[in-house]
């Protein structure tokens, strides 16, 4: 819809249909990202770090869960928009609150299996197994880290999907500060994490620059904790998205001037990040020494499954998927095409 749109070769468009459909994208498509992340983290990780998958059992409900609940909730990004009922922005709500459920279950699975793994190396304090954990491993500490982010993005991620809260923060830096948690941290660090691990195994080269390689994922997630933190404060105070500076007159704009500060800062450091992270890359698939490829290796569960379980039915839950996208947006979508619709002029952009 957007693009003929904008090169003019439609007249006009709704810009309240082509929102849904882009939500309706939208929303799933963090999942997209995401997903591939959290297999690292229950078939990976527990490996990388010597402990066992606390439950198989449970990171199949987990997955299948998010097969269910990550599209049908599309709407907790329009609660500004007319033309959608209270009714269906409440539906899509309660939708987007289930979906955390599976995210609090991944937290209390991957937090035990890493647990098990410290114990295994001799911790038997409260809390000292987690001092045990390979943290001097660059692909641990990158998932490591991106998973302490992620609690933080979640809970974010609850405030703009409660409708009083999210009109606070509607538009405002919140959102932006939010994102890079969720996305720019706990997706994007896993991922740099993931290429330590599978370069030497994929190209049968060493490593280069290791010392660079374990320090990128701290200087990550240093960085992007000054540009997020930053504007979740600024987001708070009022300060508005997409808007070039916070260098406004008055005692506000001055507030949200040093916070813009402190985001560049963290900008900073995250190029130094990105920066370093390239060249261990490049290094090693350039000039990496030869060596015996690793094996990828999964984690082992603490109690294997001997039979199949409900969560193995793939087609059923597919099908349960479709039939709740259809609930969810099959009525809400014909009452906005069905509005008078006087649309939007398009623009040539270049």
């Amino acid at each position: 819809m957007l693009i003929p749109w904008s090169l003019g070769w439609v007249q006009t468009i709704d810009p309240l249909v082509a929102r849904t459909f882009f939500w309706w994208f939208g929303h799933p498509l963090v999942y997209f990202w995401l997903l591939p992340a959290y297999v690292l983290w229950y078939y990976v990780v527990p490996q990388v770090a010597g402990g066992r998958l606390f439950s198989d059992r449970l990171s199949r409900m987990v997955f299948v869960m998010f097969l269910l609940l990550s599209t049908p909730v599309g709407f907790h990004h329009q609660f500004s928009d007319p033309g959608i009922t209270a009714g269906w922005k409440l539906a899509h709500t309660v939708a987007t609150y289930a979906v955390v459920y599976p995210s609090l279950v991944t937290a209390f699975t991957v937090v035990a299996s890493l647990e098990i793994a410290g114990r295994r190396k001799g911790a038997t304090g409260l809390f000292n197994w987690i001092g045990r954990l390979p943290w001097g491993d660059p692909f641990f500490a990158a998932v490591g880290l991106s998973m302490l982010a992620f609690v933080f993005g979640g809970f974010g991620g609850m405030i703009n999907a409660a409708y009083a809260m999210n009109t606070m923060v509607h538009n405002t830096a919140f959102i932006q500060g939010h994102f890079h948690l969720t996305l720019g941290t706990t997706v994007a660090l896993t991922f740099m994490g993931a290429t330590y691990y599978l370069l030497p195994r994929l190209l049968s080269r060493e490593l280069r620059f290791p010392g660079l390689a374990r320090m990128q994922p701290y200087l990550w997630f240093g960085g992007m904790t000054l540009f997020s933190a930053s504007y979740h404060i600024a987001g708070i105070l009022g300060m508005p998205r997409r808007v070039f500076s916070g260098s406004l007159a008055g005692e506000q704009g001055a507030q949200w001037h040093t916070l813009t500060l402190i985001a560049a800062i963290g900008g900073v450091v995250l190029s130094l990040s990105a920066l370093a992270y390239v060249v261990v890359v490049v290094a090693t698939w350039m000039s990496g020494r030869r060596i015996e490829p690793p094996a990828i290796e999964f984690a082992v569960p603490l109690r294997p499954e001997t039979e199949a379980t409900v969560w193995d039915r793939l087609g059923l839950w597919t099908a349960v998927a479709a039939v709740l996208i259809l609930i969810a947006y099959a009525y809400p979508l014909m009452q906005l095409i069905s509005h008078p619709r006087y649309g939007s002029p398009g623009f040539q952009p270049f």
